[in-house]
C-alpha cells in the first residue's frame, strides 16, 4: 500500500543525488571517482601496513644486527596475519557465469552477429559466450585480483530470452550488453558501473574470510559498500541510459523498444504462473522438478496476448530504488517513444537446431536442480512439522468443521499441484461469512481470470476490515500485472475506489516506527513453529525478535514488527529479507529489517527490550 519510512528516505536520497548530478555532472563524476579511490587507498595502505612494515622491520634487524626477540616475533606475526587477512579478502575469486559455454562453430550465423555488434559497440573481446536459464541478458565480468591483473569477458543470454525474442530485438539487447563493455567516452561510466558489483563481492568476502580481516575491515566496508553504492547509483542508471543509446545506435529504436516490451510483459507472465508457484512447491515435494527449461518453454507459448499500453503501465516501479534500470517508459522516451504495437515475431531459439537445444536444456536442468538442492532440501525439511499437522487434520475422518479453514490453508501450501479452490470452497460452505476463506476463494478465482472473485474480496473487506490490507496488496499486484485481462482489471479498479477510503485510514497501522507502542507478540506455539520454519529456511538469519504494535483502532488485524541477526553478507541482506517477507505467514501484517540497518537501531533496540528471549534462533 504505502511507502515504508526506509524507502522513503531511500527515494528522497536517490532523488538528491539525481538532482546533483545533473547540476554539476563533471563535479559529480569526480566525487564518485574520489570515492572509488579511497577503498583503494585504504585496502593499499592495509594490505602494505601488513606486509611492507614486517619486512622492513626484520631487514633492520638483520641490518643493524639486532638480536631476535619474543616482542619482535609477536608484532611481525599479528602484522603478517592483519596482511594476509587482507590479501584474502582482496583475493575474490569470481568464477565465470554458470551455463552452457556456446561456442561460434555451434551457431555460426548468431556468432558472427555477435562479433560484429561487439566490434560496432567499441567493447573488447569476449571470452565466451553462456546460455543459462534466466529471462534476460548480462555483461558479466570476471576480475582477477580485483582487476589489478585484468579482468575476463562474458555475454550471457538466457536460453528463455531466445524463446521469445526475435532476430533484430536480440541483437538489440546484445547490443545494449555491449555498452556496458564499451570504451572511448563511456568508459568512466562502464568502470564504476562494474566497480559497484566489485565492492559487493568484496563487501561479502570480508564478512566470511578469517584472520583479522573481520576486525579491521568488516566496519569500513559495513559503511564504505552501501555508501559507495548509493553515491554511484546515480551513475549506474545514467549507464543503463548510455547502454540503450548504443542498441538505438547499432540496431535502431524499433528493435529496442518491441524487445523491451515483450521482455516486460513475460517477466511478469512467468514470475506469476513459474517462480511463485515454485516457492510453494518446495514445502510438499522433497525434490526439485527434474526440468525448468520445459516448463518455460511451454509458459512463453501460452503467453496471453500483448496491450502494449498496459504493459508500460504496470512497468512503473519508481519505489524500487534498489533497481539500476529506469522505468521501461523512461527507456522509451529516451528514443522514439512507445510503439503503438508489438506484432508476432519469429524467436531465435531456432538458429540453436533441435540436437544443440535439447543438449543445452540437459546442462541448464541439471546445473539448476544442483544449485537448489541444499536449499531445497532445508526448507523443504523446515516445513516437517506443517505436513504433520495436515497428516494430523486429516486423520479419523478428516479435519472438524473448526479445523477446515487451517487444513485448506495447510492443504494450499503443502500440496500445490492440487487445486486448493475446492477446499476453500468447502470451508465456506460451512461457514459462509469467514472472512479468510472469502479472501482465499476471491485471490484464486481472480489469479484465474474469473471475475467472480472481485465480488468475494468486496465481502471479504466488508465482514472484516482487517481484510483491506492484504486485498489492497493484491490490488497492487495486480495492478502491476498486464497479463490481467482487461474486464477483470477494471472491475478490480472498481472495487479499489469502492474502499479506497477505508484503505486510506488503514495506513497508519503500516510499519513501525521508534515512537510507536510495542507490546509482546500474540502468536501461540503452532504460529511460532511456523514462523522458525520460514526463519531457518534463510541460513544468514541468526536470531529473530517478534513484537506487535498496539493499534487504537478496533476489529484491526495485528502488525507485527520482525528483527533479524543477519549474519550474511550486506550485499544479499535486502533481497533475502524481501523473500522471507514472502515467504512469513502471520496473522496480519509484518515489518522486517535486519539489526544491521543504522537508521533502525533506536527501534531495533525497543524490539529487543519488549521480545526479550529470541523467538528464534539458529540451532535451537
Amino acid at each position: 500500500m504505502r511507502e515504508t519510512a526506509d524507502e522513503r528516505r531511500r527515494k528522497a536520497r536517490v532523488a538528491r543525488l539525481e538532482a546533483e548530478s545533473r547540476e554539476a555532472p563533471a563535479a559529480y563524476r569526480r566525487r564518485v571517482a574520489l570515492l572509488a579511490a579511497l577503498g583503494y587507498v585504504v585496502l593499499g595502505a592495509l594490505a602494505l601496513l601488513g606486509l611492507g612494515l614486517p619486512v622492513l622491520a626484520i631487514g633492520a634487524m638483520f641490518a643493524t644486527g639486532r638480536e631476535w626477540d619474543v616482542q619482535a616475533s609477536v608484532g611481525i606475526i599479528v602484522l603478517l596475519a592483519m596482511g594476509a587477512g587482507v590479501l584474502r579478502a582482496l583475493w575474490v575469486p569470481v568464477a565465470p557465469p554458470p551455463g552452457y559455454a556456446l561456442w561460434a562453430d555451434h551457431v555460426p550465423e548468431l556468432a558472427a552477429e555477435i562479433e560484429r555488434l561487439r566490434r560496432e559497440a567499441g567493447a573488447p573481446p569476449l571470452d565466451g559466450v553462456v546460455i543459462d536459464a534466466e529471462l534476460n541478458a548480462a555483461a558479466v565480468t570476471c576480475p582477477r585480483m580485483f582487476g589489478l591483473l585484468g579482468e575476463r569477458r562474458y555475454l550471457v543470454l538466457g536460453l528463455p530470452l531466445l524463446r521469445l525474442l526475435d532476430r533484430d530485438e536480440l541483437l538489440a539487447v546484445i547490443a545494449h550488453e555491449f555498452g556496458h563493455f564499451r570504451s572511448g567516452n563511456g568508459r568512466f561510466m562502464a568502470w564504476i558501473y562494474r566497480l559497484r558489483l566489485r565492492w559487493w563481492r568484496m563487501a561479502e568476502a570480508v564478512a566470511t574470510s578469517g584472520l583479522l580481516s573481520p576486525l579491521l575491515l568488516s566496519r569500513f566496508f559495513a559503511w564504505y559498500a552501501p555508501h559507495f553504492d548509493a553515491v554511484s547509483f546515480v551513475l549506474a542508471r545514467e549507464e543503463e541510459f548510455e547502454a540503450d543509446a548504443v542498441a538505438r545506435r547499432l540496431v535502431g529504436h524499433g528493435p529496442l523498444a518491441t524487445g523491451l516490451i515483450r521482455l516486460e510483459h513475460a517477466s511478469a507472465w512467468l514470475d506469476k504462473r513459474l517462480h511463485r508457484p515454485m516457492a510453494d512447491r518446495v514445502r510438499g515435494q522433497p525434490k526439485p522438478p527434474l526440468s525448468i527449461s520445459a516448463e518455460q518453454a511451454r509458459l512463453l507459448r501460452e503467453l496471453p496476448p500483448l496491450d502494449v499500453a498496459r504493459v508500460v503501465t504496470a512497468a512503473e516501479r519508481e519505489h524500487d530504488v534498489d533497481d539500476t534500470h529506469p522505468v521501461l517508459s523512461k527507456r522509451l522516451a529516451a528514443g522514439d517513444g512507445v510503439p503503438e504495437a508489438v506484432g508476432p515475431g519469429t524467436p531465435v531459439v531456432h538458429l540453436l537446431g533441435a540436437p544443440l537445444l535439447a543438449d543445452i536444456e540437459r546442462i541448464l536442468d541439471a546445473q539448476w536442480r544442483e544449485r537448489l538442492q541444499a536449499r531445497w532440501a532445508e526448507a523443504h525439511a523446515a516445513a516437517e512439522p506443517e505436513r504433520q499437522r495436515l497428516a494430523e487434520l486429516e486423520r479419523d475422518g478428516g479435519p472438524a468443521e473448526a479445523d477446515l479453514l487451517a487444513h485448506a490453508r495447510l492443504s494450499e501450501t503443502l500440496r500445490p499441484e492440487q487445486d486448493p479452490l475446492r477446499l476453500y470452497q468447502q470451508v465456506l460452505a460451512r461457514l459462509p461469512d469467514n472472512p479468510s476463506a472469502l479472501f482465499r476463494v476471491g485471490v484464486l478465482r481472480v489469479d484465474a481470470g474469473d471475475p467472480e472473485g472481485v465480488a468475494q474480496l468486496a465481502r471479504a473487506m466488508t465482514l472484516d476490515p482487517a481484510a483491506i490490507v492484504p486485498v489492497f496488496e493484491r490490488l497492487d499486484a495486480w495492478r502491476r500485472d498486464a497479463t490481467v485481462a482487461p474486464d477483470l482489471a477494471a472491475a478490480l479498479e472498481r472495487l479499489r475506489e469502492t474502499f479506497a477510503a477505508q484503505a486510506a485510514s488503514l495506513q497508519a497501522r503500516d510499519g513501525v516506527d521508534v515512537d510507536d507502542e510495542l507490546v509482546a507478540h500474540d502468536l501461540d506455539a503452532e504460529a511460532l513453529q511456523a514462523l522458525s520454519g520460514s526463519l531457518r529456511a534463510l541460513p544468514q538469519v541468526a536470531e529473530a525478535w517478534l513484537v506487535r504494535k498496539r493499534l487504537d483502532l478496533p476489529g484491526e488485524a495485528a502488525h507485527y514488527t520482525l528483527l533479524v541477526a543477519w549474519r550474511g553478507s550486506v550485499a544479499s541482506e535486502a533481497a533475502g529479507l524481501k523473500r522471507l517477507v514472502s515467504a512469513l505467514r502471520l496473522p496480519g501484517s509484518v515489518t522486517v529489517f535486519g539489526d544491521g540497518d543504522s537508521a533502525r537501531r533506536a527501534l531495533a533496540r525497543r524490539v529487543r527490550a519488549v521480545c526479550g528471549t529470541p523467538v528464534y534462533r539458529r540451532g535451537r
